[in-house]
């Protein structure tokens, strides 16, 4: 926990909290995967692993988790999760179609601030998030503030908003299908 919050410290524009992810919150938005299927799940900003341990535990052993974190110190310790199934990424998410094929995700999970992302870049990543995806794939995302949700409506055709209190700060979950 105190490795996030000195990173934190360091650049909060990059964590977007001080505190890492509650296993309220990961649960909130693990609530509609299927996890019975074989998966590919890619978790964009996955900083220490708070929400990918969580998605590990529920995974299928066929299944994939792919995790991108760009701060050298969260990915130092997101890298120690000794798990086959799962693969780190040291690279900013912008570059996340160098890494799949269009149509060969399942489920993005993001704990990006996208609060702290300029308009453009965030519009890039949308629609590289639903490109990626399968039909039917699903891209969660929880923020602190519903600032981002116009955003994440145009780019998906069905998006649902739920609240989890027992987060701090409690946060809000988008559900957007393709």
């Amino acid at each position: 926990m105190f490795v996030f919050v000195r990173e934190a410290y360091r650049n909060i524009v990059q964590t977007g909290s001080i505190i890492e992810s509650s296993p309220f919150l990961a649960k909130k938005m693990m609530q509609f995967i299927d996890f019975e299927n074989s998966l590919q799940i890619v978790e964009l900003g996955a900083g220490k692993g708070s929400i990918t341990g969580h998605l590990l535990d529920k995974m299928s052993p066929q299944s994939k988790l792919s995790g991108f974190e760009m701060n050298n110190i969260l990915f130092d310790e997101l890298k120690k999760e000794e798990d086959h199934r799962f693969v780190p990424i040291h690279d900013d998410v912008m570059n996340i179609t160098r890494y799949f094929r269009e149509g060969s995700v399942d489920y993005i999970i993001s704990g990006l601030p996208l609060a702290n992302m300029g308009g453009l870049k965030k519009g890039r990543l949308m629609n590289d998030c639903y490109q990626l995806l399968k039909p039917g794939g699903c891209y969660i995302q929880f923020q602190y503030c519903k600032t981002d949700l116009a955003l994440i409506k145009r780019n998906f055709e069905n998006v649902h908003c739920e609240f989890t209190l027992l987060n701090l700060p409690p946060a809000f979950v988008y559900y957007a299908e393709k």
